[in-house]
């Protein structure tokens, strides 16, 4: 997967990937194991992010900020993807972050409750979700920041 900063947050206790042999869904519509998402169609992606995903992240979005996320939609992280129907990621409509060292530092130091969101909730969260582990910045392995956004150039 992407890299990500040099501080990476626990998995959450509640979203914890499931170990699967076969590149179809659990029968209870649970996560992908690690490696399935690439392996799952269109169609099983769409239904996994409809029943499972959006309920999950959207719900996280919302109590993160109820105002500016009242009704979170494949939009937020997909942005112009979902309109089109390709659902690219990383997403390019999404804010660019500055790879570097510095700049996570200065991007937690401008906006500290968004990055913490991001490092505590977003990440792990989403890894469990497709299956992978959080970025671990010893590896430089799992779904980290750049799994949904580009970097600044």
């Amino acid at each position: 997967m992407s890299s990500a900063p040099a501080a990476s947050a626990a998995p959450a206790e509640s979203a914890a990937p499931a170990s699967s042999a076969s590149a179809a869904p659990a029968a209870s519509g649970g996560p992908p194991g690690p490696g399935d998402w690439d392996k799952w169609s269109k169609d099983q992606k769409m239904e996994y992010m409809k029943t499972a995903v959006i309920p999950k992240m959207g719900g996280e979005f919302h109590d993160f900020d109820a105002k500016k996320y009242a009704e979170p939609k494949c939009v937020l992280c997909h942005g112009s993807g979902a309109k089109d129907g390709s659902f690219k990621m990383p997403n390019p409509d999404l804010p660019k972050l500055d790879a570097t060292p510095a700049g996570f530092k200065a991007l937690a130091a401008k906006k500290p409750a968004i990055f913490d969101f991001m490092m505590k909730h977003v990440e792990p969260d989403m890894a469990a979700l497709v299956g992978e582990a959080p970025y671990d910045p010893k590896t430089q392995q799992g779904f980290g920041c750049f799994d949904c956004h580009t970097k600044k150039k």
